[in-house]
């Protein structure tokens, strides 16, 4: 083995993610290179340092403050902003009084209808992740809907007529237990939907711990763990993608998203943990499969981390021995 990917072991060493070979090949070589032994000994160092460095905990009841200033903020923000009338005279596109009070007749009229549809209308609580009916011993709150993103589709025609357009924002509580089939619909929706990557981290923390191998997986679970595992843009959301769904067996479905992540993920670790999952694949007695050999040898060939070369490596190799 070279020296420069011995170096590269080091770092690997540290974190104790080396196997019972590379580490007796690194410590036979850090005898006799005192380079090495000197990295080595300021990698141990500067770990320790970070190690006893003081962290600043993030405690819910911190997040919930800043939350409750951001909506403090953005209330204050659209109070700035101009009342309905006067959006009217700085477009100037209703100038006669009696066409632009027709024109709020209407507005009025569609907004009034859409919102006794949504609060009076008993089939609208079944639609949606959001407004869904209770499972088990969750138990749903709903508040008044508030009208967001309200935009003209067509502008004032003589006699009132208009068209708009906006959106209806139903805030909703749940209470139960995550394994109310329900509040695991929500979590999956809002692991795809939700803004925040700390929330959506704690979000498919919850679904994991739901996932058993003895059972059939849900597939609107399944489905969003995927997504995330995909394309979700925080590293830490994609993680623990990958662990909640080692937690079931490699299916074809499963399969293509882990060829998929190998060949699309930047993140080495998570690179690693999916061909470790893959071996799993490998080992269960499946038939010799040329969709994981081309992406194994790909990766062993041209991936920029050592570590995963030689782990697509020895499961490249467990392929071909079917």
């Amino acid at each position: 083995m070279k020296h420069e990917q011995l170096q590269e072991l080091l770092h690997l060493s540290l974190y104790h993610e080396l196997d019972d070979d590379q580490r007796n090949v690194l410590d036979q070589h850090m005898k006799t290179c005192a380079d090495c032994s000197a990295e080595m000994a300021k990698l141990q160092k500067l770990d320790n340092l970070l190690q006893s460095g003081h962290r600043v905990e993030v405690t819910d009841h911190l997040l919930d403050e800043a939350r409750r200033e951001l909506r403090v903020a953005l209330r204050l923000e659209q109070s700035r902003r101009l009342r309905f009338s006067e959006w009217l005279d700085r477009l100037n596109i209703m100038p006669v009084p009696a066409a632009r009070l027709a024109l709020g007749g209407a507005a009025t009229l569609v907004v009034g209808l859409s919102l006794g549809y949504l609060v009076f209308s008993p089939d609208r609580a079944s639609e949606g992740i959001g407004v869904m009916p209770a499972v088990g011993q969750a138990v749903v709150e709903r508040n008044e809907p508030r009208v967001s993103g309200f935009r003209f589709i067509q502008q004032p025609q003589e006699g009132g007529g208009v068209e708009v357009a906006f959106d209806l924002v139903t805030p909703v509580r749940m209470k139960g237990n995550v394994a109310d089939n329900a509040i695991q619909r929500v979590l999956a929706q809002a692991l795809l939907s939700e803004e925040n990557p700390g929330a959506r981290i704690r979000t498919v923390s919850a679904l994991a711990d739901q996932v058993d191998s003895s059972k059939k997986p849900d597939e609107e679970i399944k489905r969003a763990l995927i997504q995330a595992l995909k394309s979700d843009g925080n590293a830490g959301v994609r993680k623990e993608a990958l662990k909640a769904l080692q937690k079931l067996p490699v299916d074809k479905v499963i399969k293509d998203a882990l060829l998929y992540l190998l060949s699309h993920e930047s993140n080495p670790g998570i690179r690693v943990e999916a061909i470790n999952y893959l071996d799993k694949f490998v080992l269960s007695d499946k038939p010799y499969d040329t969709d994981i050999l081309k992406v194994l040898k790909e990766r062993m060939q041209s991936d920029n981390n050592n570590y995963v070369r030689i782990r697509a490596k020895n499961v490249y190799e467990e392929v071909q021995q079917q």
